[in-house]
């Protein structure tokens, strides 16, 4: 639904800062592509398949599990930045895509209007991409030790509590 009630545009927007799964996927992957120095190929393909999955969502293809490959993508990413150990890009690259396409399948708008749900796409993949910039832009900011073992600390909390509400969702 619309967050803080919110539609439109706005609330597509706001959409992925307030959605706890698309935050901790969004922020995972940009510390990861802050803390590896990855540059720019990882961004562009997270947001070419953000907007392939919002493309899905407005022909509306609804997968089942959009949500629980979102945690796993968090899980995936939040365990390689606390592991801090450098994997090749192209593995970057890949996580870039699956949690872009993750997000983006996982933002079908809550909405009555064919207008209203288009704002809202358009919202969040804007919304979304931004996210990941600056997240990506601050991590790469982090230089001093503290800071990258905090990186390294909120990277494995993100990993824990996305595989904590995977496990609580498969026991249900």
């Amino acid at each position: 639904s619309p967050p803080i009630g919110l539609a439109g545009f706005w609330g597509g927007l706001l959409h992925p800062y307030f959605v706890t799964a698309h935050a901790a996927a969004i922020i995972a992957l940009g510390l990861l592509v802050g803390q590896q120095g990855w540059g720019r190929v990882t961004p562009i393909a997270f947001i070419a398949a953000l907007v392939t999955g919002l493309g899905l969502i407005a022909l509306a293809v609804v997968p089942r599990h959009a949500d629980a490959a979102l945690l796993i993508v968090a899980a995936i990413c939040g365990l390689a930045v606390a592991w801090s150990k450098p994997p090749p890009e192209p593995v970057g690259i890949a996580l870039g895509v699956l949690t872009g396409m993750a997000v983006g399948l996982d933002s079908p708008p809550e909405v009555l209007s064919v207008r209203e749900a288009n704002l809202m796409l358009i919202g969040t993949g804007l919304g979304a991409s931004l996210f990941l910039v600056l997240a990506s832009e601050a991590a790469s900011r982090l230089g001093k030790p503290w800071q990258r073992i905090g990186a390294r600390v909120l990277g494995s909390w993100i990993a824990a509590v996305a595989i904590l509400v995977l496990a609580v969702g498969f026991r249900a």
